[in-house]
């Protein structure tokens, strides 16, 4: 990519990636023209392809912006800071809210990303994220405490509903294109406390 790009007005530079982030948030990496991110952002096409060669590489600018940025939030959030499984998720929950208010599609982008079709893209991305999502499950289960578990819990099974819960929940919201990080925050908190009651020995 053009480094002129990083010259531009931190403001303008996130319009830029906002626009860009809802775009691909909402089509297939082949059905997202570079035309529709320009005039999202108000400007010509030309100088997008001043600032990035092809939709491709302006494609996995985005992906590593948005890895980089959890990267970031998820020390400082501190999420990795507790033994108990229930508050990293409260910590993971406000580290995509607080993403959600400055980038409000990177969450739908990141989600759209991972289950992309297009070979060029998939071949860069898949593999990477397989093995953060690996790397991050094996970090996480040998810290918890596993004694607040009840002993009849598989596991597992519990980590993979939560998933898919939290997947499915944010699909409907992205679809919708409702991405009101108060009211998702809201509505994971209401969940992780159930989640805490139905999972952890009673007390």
């Amino acid at each position: 990519m053009n480094p002129k790009f990083f010259q531009l007005p931190e403001e303008k530079q996130q319009h830029i990636i906002n626009a860009a982030y809802k775009v691909f948030a909402g089509n297939s990496y082949k059905k997202a023209p570079m035309s529709e991110i320009a005039d999202e952002c108000g400007i010509s096409k030309a100088l997008l392809f001043h600032y990035f060669e092809n939709k491709k590489e302006l494609y996995l600018f985005l992906w590593k912006q948005a890895e980089e940025l959890t990267g970031n939030a998820v020390r400082e959030f501190g999420v990795m800071d507790t033994t108990d499984f229930f508050e990293i998720l409260e910590k993971n929950l406000r580290v995509k809210c607080s993403l959600t208010r400055v980038y409000p599609y990177i969450g739908a982008f990141c989600l759209n990303a991972y289950y992309e079709q297009e070979e060029e893209i998939r071949k860069c991305i898949q593999p990477e994220f397989s093995q953060l999502k690996r790397m991050g499950e094996k970090h996480i289960f040998e810290r918890i405490d596993l004694s607040v578990f009840r002993k009849d819990v598989d596991l597992e099974l519990m980590y993979q509903e939560i998933l898919w819960t939290t997947e499915g929940y944010l699909c409907r919201r992205y679809r919708m294109q409702d991405v009101d990080a108060e009211e998702i925050e809201k509505d994971f908190l209401r969940l992780i406390k159930q989640w805490r009651r139905i999972y952890y020995k009673a007390h």
